[in-house]
């Protein structure tokens, strides 16, 4: 082999480390970055479902800005923590919120020379009345950390694409013919003297009460359920097969029974 081409077979052999090991300190960079803003993300919101107002004053930057698609911005820190102490950490409340992120969904992503961000699902958890814990919401979260003289804070929060959670998912949605389904169609009359008004889209029924639209799909021939809100419908048949009624329950209560005109 000639000098020359010893040369570049080992400035290619050496480029090719350099190459390696800048990748692979890039990764343990970033392993310790996503390590870092996890850790200081959790603890936040630690101090969020505790109400413990040191933290958050702690962790959120003098210039936060808080987004959220239904409340709208907050800016500041001082008015983000006069928001956290009225609406959730008030003795007058009868409820409790927590928030919870959906581990699977979590990216983070390394911003250079400021920090990093955070994104993925989180769900939201009710406790109201001493009643049991349900889930009450699903949304979207996007956090930016700071690193600032040693210390990491929060400067832009997002939180969006709130939903209601999935309803009545130990239910199967099942097939039955237009014929049966436009047989429960038609005005019901409610204890209120408000009418109830379903029809038929395709293979689902849809109730409207004043504001209220919902979806309902067939579980058998008289049981329908929603998959947005907690409720289901029973049509009852007199003796001749005839709907006479329809009695709509929330999470297994009854609501209302509504009788068809």
């Amino acid at each position: 082999m000639t000098k020359i081409k010893t040369t570049i077979l080992l400035l290619v052999v050496f480029l090719l480390a350099t190459t390696i090991s800048n990748s692979q300190n890039q990764n343990n960079t970033n392993k310790e970055l996503q390590a870092i803003i996890s850790y200081h993300d959790s603890i936040f919101w630690k101090g969020f479902n505790s109400c413990n107002l040191n933290i958050l004053k702690k962790y959120v930057s003098d210039d936060l800005e808080f987004y959220h698609d239904k409340n709208g911005l907050t800016k500041g820190a001082e008015a983000f923590l006069k928001i956290s102490e009225k609406n959730l950490c008030s003795s007058k409340n009868n409820w409790k919120l927590r928030r919870e992120a959906v581990q699977s969904s979590i990216k983070i992503y390394p911003i250079n020379n400021y920090g990093g961000i955070i994104s993925g699902n989180h769900l939201f958890y009710i406790t109201e009345n001493n009643k049991p814990e349900c889930l009450d919401g699903v949304a979207k979260f996007t956090h930016i950390w700071q690193l600032k003289d040693g210390l990491w804070k929060m400067t832009r929060v997002l939180s969006y694409n709130h939903k209601a959670p999935p309803q009545n998912t130990d239910k199967k949605e099942i097939s039955l013919t237009y014929e049966l389904l436009d047989s429960l169609i038609g005005k019901y009359l409610a204890s209120n003297k408000e009418t109830i008004t379903i029809t038929r889209k395709k293979s689902m029924l849809q109730i409207k009460a004043g504001k209220m639209l919902a979806t309902a799909y067939p579980q058998s021939e008289s049981l329908f359920f929603s998959k947005e809100r907690p409720l289901t419908f029973e049509f009852i048949k007199n003796s001749s097969g005839k709907v006479t009624k329809m009695v709509v329950r929330e999470k297994g209560n009854i609501v209302e029974e509504a009788v068809k005109k």
